[in-house]
């Protein structure tokens, strides 16, 4: 990688990993919650939906907050008052429904009834993954993390070979730890062996600027542009998501997800 890309990247990432950048981006809604389940539950959930025009994201997202959780997503969880949407079939967020929902928060209130959190529940699920090379990896974090949502809806599976972007979307949240946009209450992940969530504005910057030259948008890539980037921010790869982005605000290009 030429130096002059490596410095834009650099530049690009500082200007965009600020305070103001939780304003506009959905993952202002779990940075309302201080309570470890509850910002879970709120990402899980905002990364869920996140995908299409990113104020539409946010527009749903408050919704759920304040029109399903009341602001408070742990007690709404254990309260199993998601069980009205069993049978709704009505669209939630647009192909998603009410039934879908239904099904996450069944899913989730199993494994909050059996782990303290979903970071726990993870490293659980990883310590049974078979290959013991990847114990430590990329791979065995997204396995682990999509097969304790295997089978909801909107929750792509990773031996697939898809990108998983809404749960790498999450990861970023739950795991870098410069305490700026990101929490980093999971400590027991290293920023370093995240994977760039890579929706399609991500994509199209990481083309334009040659980090990749793939034409499918798969974990492949993924992986790609993430060791591209890790010869600008070795330890922290994932940094790179807000130079991408913000390298796509400067060209006026859609904001999507």
């Amino acid at each position: 990688m030429q130096t002059t890309l490596k410095q834009r990247l650099a530049e690009l990432a500082a200007r965009y990993n600020t305070p103001e950048f939780i304003l506009s981006d959905p993952v202002q809604i779990p940075h309302r919650y201080t309570d470890k389940r509850d910002i879970e539950i709120s990402a899980f959930v905002t990364a869920w939906i996140s995908w299409g025009n990113r104020k539409q994201i946010i527009r749903t997202a408050e919704k759920i907050d304040t029109e399903i959780f009341k602001g408070q997503p742990f007690k709404y969880l254990m309260n199993c008052d998601w069980r009205c949407y069993r049978d709704d079939k009505r669209c939630f967020y647009r192909t998603v429904r009410y039934h879908d929902f239904f099904c996450l928060m069944e899913r989730m209130h199993t494994i909050y009834t059996h782990h303290p959190d979903l970071e726990a529940a993870v490293n659980q699920q990883k310590s049974r993954e078979p290959e013991e090379s990847i114990i430590h990896s990329p791979l065995s974090i997204i396995h682990s993390l999509s097969s304790l949502f295997r089978g909801i809806s909107g929750i792509a599976d990773s031996r697939k070979g898809s990108s998983c972007k809404r749960l790498w979307f999450f990861l970023r949240w739950m795991v870098r730890r410069d305490g700026i946009v990101d929490f980093g209450i999971w400590r027991t992940i290293d920023p370093a062996d995240l994977i760039i969530p890579l929706d399609t504005h991500v994509y199209q910057m990481a083309r334009t600027m040659g980090l990749t030259a793939r034409c499918t948008a798969d974990f492949k890539t993924a992986c790609e542009i993430t060791d591209q980037l890790r010869q600008v921010f070795p330890s922290d790869p994932v940094l790179g998501d807000f130079a991408l982005f913000g390298y796509g605000i400067e060209l006026s290009l859609p904001e999507k997800h």
